[in-house]
Parts: structure tokens; C-alpha cells; sequence
């Protein structure tokens, strides 16, 4: 609704009238609202005496907080919008009224301009007297007159001209009284400014700046609108976010999780970006994914609701249904407070998922860094027992010191689909010769140093460093071991029938290597050298080789039939990665090895 030279009074201000009504009618609902979350925060503050009841409360104080921008907002917007409609009528009034004198000026100008040519033709026809009369005498008293209303309506045309370009004014402030209400102040305000700043930023400290301050819904809404914003947040260094974080904590008030009022929103407003970015504290992270669980439980159900509304759906669409509910069993135990499941990265779309299992504010002594093999998937930590996670929670659960482990698989792994629900894996050999291609497993070691190093921000690494462990299954070694030629570093690598390593890769002398393993079918094929060009577990030497024997193997005869023999060795190959009751001798071993050379505190 701007202003135009040739229509200043242009637009509907019944439109604009009913669209202000809206906007107080949305205030009384507002206004509702706002009082039932303060009921029911006042509720669970006194009635809530639970984790989760102070969590709600926080939730419910946070939602009180933006309901009161937002009632002041849409307040101040209904008046804007008053005042504006009532000088839309105003200045179409006034248009009204000059469209007529300029219409009376320009009427009263052309009948005269065409009765003074009248006269002026019949001067020229008539026959003067010599000496008596002129063409100039002939009817002079008109002329004159007719000259001089010419004359007035010329500049009655000039006046109305004048006005109409101050009501034209007068409308270009009107629209920019009217912008400046609904974009200046306020949430919309606030919005406005850091948005306008975030399209100049350029730097991922100059992006932590801009994030910095905002209500939830503000950031929501920020990202969504300058989404490079995201990148460059991400772009910033462990070390850099970790200070940048915890300046946020210093002189102001925090709750019972030790967050202040700015990093509550930061994890709320945009819980997919901050539960990835490395740097920030273990805790924090799994807030914030807990946050990103409960959003994805409520996409889930909506399309399971829709799926089964379909009474022609096939059973491709019942698997989904089946898949999607099986998601969000183990989503609720991550959205739950306290959580059961701590997520320290999960990213739906990028297939990403570290599941933390311990307690990190302990502080641990020793950290596990559980990286399992080919055709991993996400739907594998969904299992409530024996899933991808079970050794991780073996380990922490079992081993005599305070540990915290991490269950990684960041991206698709070798074999993988990518796709979370309905699962698409890839087929035996194309899942093969992925697990064996030494760029897959580099790109893989750039992601799980990266990984490292952002734990590695956390100030208990300067103050009280844990031994650090890392267990790769299959092909899960081998991100290990390309982890290493990216920077990282442990003090224990243990190979639970693992693949081998890249070319140039060479052992940190500081670090313990272990291999534990059944005879299996990836030992078949090792013995062929076809794995990693012969760089396996059982051919290099730094790794101390220890092959167990399973109740498959003890229960083969020299005449049992060839498939009987494959099929243990297939089983072989995943026993080892179980916390089956027949894998315990090869997890004590694991342990007893970690206990008789990983010496704490360093």
C-alpha cells in the first residue's frame, strides 16, 4: 500500500479496518493464552517436584515471555492500522474534493479557451473601417473576459496541482508510519534489525554475534530467512564456540542445568543447528536434540495419521507406519526429562546420530568412542536391547572406572541407504567394495577428527584428561584409523574384527592397539590380502591379535557341511559386536587389556 502520484487515496480502508479488528481480536486470544501458561506454570511450580516438573516450568515462564512480545506487538499493529485506515479516508476525501475543482478549472479553461478562438475568427472575417475600427475592437470586452477566466483557471489548476502533490506526501508518510509500526519495535522489531545485520555478516563470529540475544521464535525465524547465517555458525571452531558459549553463562542467572536465559533459547530456537555444533558442552547438545526428538515425534505422527487415512495404502506404506512408530519409541526416550536416551548429535536428513551413554559432569575418566561397521544404520539404535549401542553400554556400564562412550555414526556408513524410514540398504557387494574404498573411509576420518576435536574444547581435557578409547568394528576400524591420519589421537585402539587402514596410515607410538576377533569371513578374506590391500588387523604387527573361539566354531566337525562352515563364519563376524552371553570372554578381554595399560589419572 504505497503511495502513487496519480491515485494517492487508492486502497480499501474497509479492507484495512477489518484487518486491525483481526489483529484485536488475536490480542484477546493472546491475552487467554498468556493466562493459561502462567496458571499452568504456577502449577507445576508448586505441584511439580520433578525434573521434569522444573523443565516445564522453564518452558512455560520461556512461552510467557514471548506471548507478552507478541500481545504488544499485535496491539501496537491493530492501532497502526487504525490510525491508518482512518487517513486512507481522510486523504481519499481530499482527493475526491480536488479531482472536482481540478475538473471545474480544466472545464471552465476549455470553454473559454474555445469561445475566445470564436471570437478571434470572426475578428478576422468581419470588414474594418478605415480609420473607424480595428480586428482588435471586434467584441473586446469579451476577450478580455474570457482571456482572464482562462487565466483563473489556470491557476486553479496550479493550486490543486500543489495539493495534490502535498496529499501525495501525505500518503508516502502515512505508508511509512504504517511500515515502521508493523517492522519497528518489538518482536517484529528486534527481527527486523538482526536480520538486516546477519546479511552483512561474513565471518562465523560475526554469525555467533547475531544469534546472540533472540528469542526463540526470533532465531527460528532468522535462520529460515537468511539461511547462510546456519553455515557460518557452523563454521566457527570448537574452541571458538566453546567460548562463545560459556560468555553467555558468566553474571546471569542459570537454571538447575546450569543454563542461563540466552543458551535456553539458542537450544529451543534452533535445536538441529546447536545439537551439531561442535564445541558446545555434551549436555547442552542433548538438550537441545531432546528438543529436535520432540518435533520430529509430532512430523512422525502426522504422517502416520495420513498414511492411515489412505484405505488403498499397500504394505510399502504399512512398513513406513511400522518404521516411523519404532522411530519415535526411541525418540521419546531421547525427548523424555531426564532423558533415557542421550543424543549428542541426530540429524534425520544427514543421517547422522551419536547416541552419549554416561554421565559426562561426573566427570569420566575414560571415554569410549564406539564406532560400529558396514551397513550401519540409524534404525539400529532403535532396539531397546542389542542394538548398535549395546557394547558402548557394556563398556560403561561394566569397567571400574566413571566412563562416558560415544555410539558414532555421523553420515551414512558403508552399504547404508541414507534413508531412515522405510530403510534402503544397499546390496551385499556394492556394500562390500564401499566398506574397502580407502576415500570413503578418509572422508569418514575427516568427520570422526572433527568429532574429536570438538569434544576435545571442553576444558576437562586441559584440566583432568580421560583416557581416550576408540573400538571399531569391521569397517568401523577403519574410520578409526583414518580418524588418526586426520589429527586425531587416543591412547587405546581396539579392532573388534576390524577392516584394516588406509595407506598412510602409520601407528601413533603412544597408542596401545589391540585386535580381538573370532575366525570369520572377513578373516577370510583378509587372508587373501584383498582387504585394504593386506593393512588388516591380523597382518600388522602393532596390533596384538588375539582370535577367540566361538560356540558356532566349537560345534563344527571336519564333515560338517560347507554352508554350515560359512554360516558360522558369517555369525562370527557380528557376535563379536554383541553382548551376547558367548561374547562376554572377548568383552572381559577388552576391558582387562584397557585396565592393565590405560593407567588414570594421567
Amino acid at each position: 500500500m504505497t503511495g502513487h502520484e496519480g491515485d494517492p487515496g487508492r486502497g480499501d480502508a474497509g479492507e484495512v479496518e477489518r484487518l486491525a479488528r483481526r489483529r484485536r481480536e488475536k490480542v484477546d486470544d493472546l491475552d487467554l493464552g498468556r493466562y493459561h501458561a502462567v496458571r499452568c506454570g504456577e502449577w507445576a511450580a508448586t505441584s511439580w517436584q520433578a525434573e521434569s516438573g522444573r523443565a516445564f516450568v522453564a518452558e512455560a515462564e520461556a512461552i510467557v515471555r514471548e506471548l507478552d512480545v507478541l500481545l504488544s506487538t499485535v496491539d501496537e499493529h491493530g492501532a497502526a492500522l487504525e490510525g491508518y485506515a482512518r487517513e486512507l479516508v481522510d486523504i481519499a476525501a481530499a482527493q475526491r474534493l480536488l479531482e472536482q475543482a481540478r475538473a471545474r478549472a480544466e472545464e471552465a479553461r476549455d470553454d473559454a479557451s474555445a469561445t475566445l478562438v470564436v471570437l478571434e475568427a470572426e475578428a478576422e472575417l468581419r470588414v474594418d473601417l478605415p480609420g473607424v475600427s480595428t480586428p482588435a475592437d471586434h467584441r473586446h470586452v469579451e476577450r478580455s473576459a474570457l482571456e482572464r477566466r482562462i487565466v483563473d483557471a489556470v491557476a486553479e489548476l496550479g493550486v490543486v496541482g500543489r495539493r495534490w502533490a502535498e496529499l501525495v506526501d501525505r500518503r508516502r508518510a502515512a505508508d511509512h508510519r504504517l511500515l515502521s509500526a508493523l517492522h519497528g519495535g518489538g518482536a517484529v522489531g528486534a527481527l527486523v534489525e538482526a536480520a538486516d545485520a546477519a546479511r552483512g555478516v561474513t565471518s562465523p563470529e560475526g554469525a555467533l554475534g547475531v544469534v546472540t540475544g533472540l528469542t526463540p521464535f526470533e532465531l527460528a525465524s532468522l535462520l529460515a530467512d537468511v539461511p547462510l547465517l546456519a553455515v557460518l555458525v557452523g563454521q566457527a571452531s570448537p574452541e571458538e564456540v566453546r567460548g562463545w558459549w560459556e560468555s553467555l553463562g558468566v553474571d546471569v542467572a542459570l537454571d538447575e542445568d546450569g543454563f542461563s536465559a540466552a543458551q535456553r533459547a539458542l537450544l529451543a530456537g534452533a535445536p538441529g543447528l546447536f545439537g551439531a555444533l561442535d564445541g558446545l558442552p555434551p549436555g547442552a547438545r542433548v538438550r537441545a536434540n531432546g528438543t529436535a526428538a520432540r518435533r520430529q515425534i509430532a512430523e512422525n505422527e502426522r504422517t502416520i495419521a495420513g498414511v492411515l487415512d489412505d484405505p488403498e495404502r499397500g504394505a510399502v506404506m504399512d512398513g513406513l507406519v511400522t518404521a516411523l512408530r519404532r522411530e519415535n519409541e526411541y525418540l521419546s526416550r531421547a525427548a523424555a526429562v531426564p532423558p533415557a536416551v542421550q543424543l549428542y548429535t541426530w540429524d534425520r536428513e544427514g543421517d547422522r546420530i551419536v547416541e552419549m551413554v554416561g554421565d559426562w559432569e561426573a566427570p569420566p575418566e575414560r571415554v569410549y568412542t564406539y564406532v560400529p561397521g558396514t551397513f550401519s544404520e540409524m534404525t539400529g539404535f532403535w532396539a531397546e536391547s542389542g542394538g548398535t549401542q549395546s557394547v558402548g553400554t557394556w563398556l560403561v556400564e561394566t569397567d571400574s572406572l566413571d566412563s562416558v562412550a560415544f555410539v558414532y555414526k555421523d553420515g551414512r556408513f558403508p552399504g547404508g541407504g541414507g534413508v531412515v524410514a522405510p530403510t534402503e540398504t544397499m546390496g551385499l557387494v556394492p556394500g562390500l567394495l564401499e566398506a574397502n574404498d580407502q576415500g570413503y573411509a578418509r572422508r569418514s576420518g575427516d568427520r570422526l577428527a572433527a568429532f574429536q576435536r570438538g569434544l576435545h574444547a571442553d576444558p576437562l581435557f586441559r584440566s583432568a584428561p580421560p583416557v581416550e578409547v576408540a573400538v571399531g568394528h569391521s569397517w568401523g576400524l577403519a574410520d578409526v584409523l583414518a580418524s588418526e591420519v586426520a589429527g586425531a589421537r587416543y591412547d587405546h585402539v581396539v579392532s573388534l574384527a576390524g577392516a584394516g587402514a588406509v595407506d598412510d596410515w602409520q601407528p601413533d607410538p603412544s597408542t596401545e592397539y589391540d585386535s580381538l576377533r573370532y575366525r570369520d569371513a572377513l578373516g577370510l578374506a583378509q587372508a587373501t590380502g584383498g582387504v585394504y590391500e593386506g593393512r588388516d588387523p591380523q597382518s600388522m604387527v602393532v596390533f596384538e591379535d588375539q582370535v577367540f573361539e566361538s560356540d558356532g566354531d566349537r560345534a563344527l566337525e571336519l564333515g560338517s557341511p560347507v554352508s554350515e562352515w560359512f554360516e558360522v563364519l558369517a555369525t562370527n563376524h557380528g557376535l563379536v559386536a554383541t553382548t551376547e552371553v558367548e561374547n562376554r570372554l572377548v568383552l572381559g578381554q577388552l576391558l582387562a587389556e584397557l585396565e592393565r595399560k590405560d593407567v588414570w589419572p594421567r
